[in-house]
């Protein structure tokens, strides 16, 4: 009968296996791939910007995955939170421009929207050669008419 090798990491009941190839290299946390996607995704939101709708999801997918890349540990990742302070900065940058020029419309008089709407009409047929009311069959113009009698200015 062969006796039994106890400093062989399988055989030792009480010690467990090293699954680590290199021994001198520390084992990757299982998160840092969600961690990193949460960072690109949040970077991603400040340079689509002026979509509106992409920087919104992209951010939401950021902070998901940041939260879900901490798995168990009591500590998230450096690039989770770098993923989630981007994504939260992307999409207030959006609100706070999206409020900025609906707060603008509103607070315009309907003398100035409407001559909004004509300078539109203008740079449309400098740009294309053709009437955008010909393309929509409605003008600029008449469609910020329409607004101000709307709202009522």
């Amino acid at each position: 009968m062969k006796p039994m090798d106890y400093n062989n990491n399988y055989n030792n009941p009480y010690q467990q296996p090293n699954h680590n190839e290199y021994p001198g290299q520390p084992l990757r946390n299982p998160g840092q791939g969600m961690a990193t996607a949460s960072m690109i995704l949040g970077v991603a939101c400040f340079f689509m910007l002026f979509t509106v709708y992409v920087p919104i999801i992209c951010g939401s997918i950021a902070i998901l995955l940041a939260i879900l890349s901490k798995g168990y540990g009591k500590r998230m990742l450096v690039t989770a939170r770098v993923g989630i302070g981007c994504a939260i900065g992307g999409m207030l940058l959006v609100a706070t421009i999206v409020g900025v020029l609906v707060g603008s419309f509103f607070s315009s008089s309907g003398e100035d929207l409407v001559n909004f709407g004509r300078q539109m009409d203008q740079q449309f047929k400098r740009q294309t050669g053709q009437e955008l009311e010909d393309v929509l069959g409605q003008s600029y113009e008449d469609l910020m008419k329409t607004y101000t009698e709307m709202l009522g200015k």
